[in-house]
């Protein structure tokens, strides 16, 4: 591997996967203070609700019920913004939330093809591919979330 291509990358927490259910957990620990490093394998975030899919966020909610929480920041947010419910709207609303959270860092276009093991059992660092700079990113991180879709993690570590 040519080392002039490896971009490296130290976090607490590495999230593997953009969707909505790897972006509240990166923001989530992000807001407690963790540094985070999001992986997408995409060019928007959001999974299934971006404009790619375009599955629109609803949640569990009905009249006496609703989801709460990051989810529901995010659908204000885009109440607010995007009235229309136009998706390329929605996924700036998606985009900034990330953007702009402190502590937390994005790479989007990037699919993770490899993991190191610091042992049989701990993954020390996932590797991942960049297809729009032909870059590895190198991200080393205490704890490794796997919000893929396709159990990326469990594959490549033999779980």
């Amino acid at each position: 591997m040519n080392c002039k291509n490896v971009i490296k990358h130290k976090a607490d927490i590495c999230v593997i996967g953009g969707g909505l259910a790897g972006m509240c957990a990166a923001i989530a620990a992000a807001r407690r203070g963790s540094s985070v490093v999001l992986i997408h394998d995409r060019p928007v975030l959001g999974g299934n609700c971006s404009s790619e899919i375009r599955m629109w966020p609803m949640g569990a909610g009905g009249a006496n019920r609703r989801e709460t929480g990051i989810f529901e920041e995010l659908v204000l947010n885009n109440m607010y913004r995007n009235p229309t419910r136009n998706y390329p709207v929605w996924d700036s609303v998606l985009f900034e939330a990330v953007r702009f959270q402190k502590g937390l860092e994005s790479i989007l276009n990037c699919s993770v093809n490899d993991i190191e093991m610091s042992d049989d059992k701990h993954i020390k660092a996932v590797y991942g591919w960049q297809t729009t700079t032909y870059k590895t990113h190198y991200i080393r991180a205490d704890i490794f979330i796997d919000c893929s879709g396709d159990s990326i993690l469990a594959e490549l570590s033999g779980a």
